[in-house]
Formats: structure tokens, sequence, C-alpha cells
């Protein structure tokens, strides 16, 4: 692996620390446990209980938890050019574009792997909703899906939220999150550039325009592609 994407990824790791990871993995799993209990009061059938894993997933999970967990990671290291310029290995002949790249990758993974727990306590939260006989046990397909999703959808929020904040500091990370969550909640063509949509429609709701499952995963990766190499374009070598 390249020594500058290295040095990117060791300094990003250590400027989040331990105590972030853990806080928001906690503050996740809190927030997804009492919308499980919210949901469970409810109680039902096995339709209710399917009804409840996607509210948990698609409004919770990866609704709620992943864009926030993005934008606090991504703001915590910074990506505005004064910023990354006042880091030693960038600032003396190391290879900014690399440099970059390692620090992006690692709030991208936390956010994906984080996420990615709170999808799989959904799932099981979900299935705790129905009666006694009428269990959905989370599958190893499910469980799977979850995962990638996730991760994918971690690099894709991280990456445009670190253009945003490079554009317009916190300021544009603040206006990003919340055209997401308003274009990205509808299914016309104006959800087609926004994380939210895509990543609702490969956890089965409702896609937009219509479009598969399959290619919902191919926007969403281009998406994150894009907003990398964006922000990787617009810093100097």
């Amino acid at each position: 692996m390249n020594i500058d994407f290295r040095h990117g990824f060791r300094d990003a790791r250590s400027a989040l620390g331990v105590a972030w990871p853990a806080a928001a993995a906690l503050a996740s799993l809190l927030v997804l446990g009492l919308a499980g209990v919210l949901e469970a009061s409810a109680g039902g059938s096995s339709g209710n209980a399917r009804a409840a894993q996607l509210r948990l997933l698609q409004g919770v999970a990866f609704g709620l938890v992943l864009p926030l967990l993005a934008h606090s990671a991504s703001g915590r290291l910074g990506a505005r050019l004064p910023e990354l310029m006042a880091l030693t290995w960038p600032r003396y002949g190391g290879d900014r574009r690399r440099y970059v790249l390692g620090r992006l990758a690692v709030p991208a993974l936390l956010s994906g792997a984080i996420s990615a727990l709170a999808g799989v306590l959904a799932l099981g939260l979900g299935s705790a909703t129905g009666a006694a006989t009428a269990e959905l046990p989370p599958s190893l397909l499910n469980l799977l899906a979850v995962i990638w999703i996730a991760v994918l959808g971690g690099v894709a929020y991280v990456a445009c939220l670190s253009l945003a904040h490079r554009a317009a500091g916190n300021v544009g990370r603040l206006v990003f999150l919340i055209a997401d969550w308003v274009f990205g909640s509808g299914v016309s063509a104006l959800a087609l550039p926004w994380p939210r949509a895509h990543v609702r429609a490969l956890l089965g709701g409702a896609a937009p325009l219509g479009l598969p499952p399959r290619d919902c995963a191919i926007a969403l990766a281009a998406i994150g592609l894009l907003a990398s190499l964006v922000y990787l374009r617009r810093l100097p070598r």
C-alpha cells in the first residue's frame, strides 16, 4: 500500500481516536434501541414485523444514523485546504491526493461499520416485534446485504460530505445533509444525485424513477466515486 495513503489513514485514525467511534456506536445503538421499543409496543403479526424491520432500517439505521455519523466524522477530520496543509505529511512533500484518500477511508469505514451494526440490530428488533410464532430471524443473506449497503453508503456519504466541506466548510456539510434529506426522500429525477434515495431503494424502499436495485447500487457507487474524484482533483499535488 502506498506510503502516502498509509500516513493519511494513520493520521485520520489518530485524529478520531477511540472515544469518537465508541461514543458514536453507543449513541447509534441507543437511538435504534429506543426506536425498537416504540415499534415493539405495537406488536402484531409477521407482516408487522417485516414493516418494522423496514422502518428501522430505512428510517433509523440508514436514514438517520448513517448520514449523521458520516457528517460528524468528516467534520472532525476537516477537509478544507488550509486544514490539510497544516498537517505535517502533505505540507512537507507527501502526495496530498493519496494522503487524503487514506484520510477519507477511515471515516467511510467507521461510518459503514457502525451503520452495519445498527442495521443488524434493526433486523433483530424488527423480528422481535412479531408474535413468537411468527418471528423473522435475520438470514445470512440479509445480514450480508445490510453490511455491504452500509459500507457503500458510508463511502458515498463521506465523499459527498467531504467535498461539501471542502467547498463551504461546516455550512456546506449542513446544506448537503438537508438537501439529501429533502430531495433524497423523493422518487423523482431530483432524487437521483442523493445517496439517501439509493440507500433506501437497496433496503427495499421506493427507488428514484423506479430503478432496479442493481442500478441503484451502481448509482450509489458512482456518486461516491465522482465526489471523491472531484475532491481529489481540487487538491494540489
